[in-house]
């Protein structure tokens, strides 16, 4: 039996919660992994009500343009989702499930990631991808509440 839009739409929440707990926590890494994975979450979670077929894969940009949230026009809170996808898209790999501290260190270092920030750089994109991620949730969230109330 595969998952539900349900199942994908309650995780993302609880990853989202999840993520924010270990960034506080500063096991960023894992928080940014986990951060790009609440939005996979949510947006699954779309792509599945639409369509029960869809490739597996990760790519997020696929999966993001396949949905509603994407195609939501004349609302101003569109263009701020669009700039978080374009957050997360740039700082969440897949495989960071599978890196070491210093391992992510440098593949931030190779993508610029470190450049203009004062202090820790990690725990900077890490807060970045965070918020960004939140707020895609988010946005699901209130899109999903509206279409249940339909």
């Amino acid at each position: 039996m595969g998952l539900r839009s349900d199942f994908y739409y309650t995780a993302a929440r609880e990853r989202i919660k999840e993520a924010q707990f270990l960034h506080e926590n500063r096991y960023h890494v894992i928080a940014m992994y986990v951060s790009g994975l609440a939005v996979e979450c949510i947006l699954r979670a779309f792509r599945l009500l639409k369509d029960s077929t869809f490739d597996q894969r990760h790519d997020l940009w696929l999966l993001w343009k396949s949905t509603e949230l994407a195609n939501v026009h004349g609302e101003f809170y569109h263009e701020k989702i669009q700039s978080a996808m374009e957050t997360v898209m740039a700082l969440w790999r897949n495989d960071y499930r599978f890196r070491s501290e210093s391992a992510l260190r440098s593949y931030i270092k190779k993508i610029g990631g470190d450049r203009g920030i004062k202090g820790d750089f990690l725990k900077f994109n890490s807060k970045t991808l965070y918020e960004a991620a939140e707020e895609i949730v988010q946005f699901g969230v209130n899109r999903w509440k509206l279409l249940k109330k339909r």
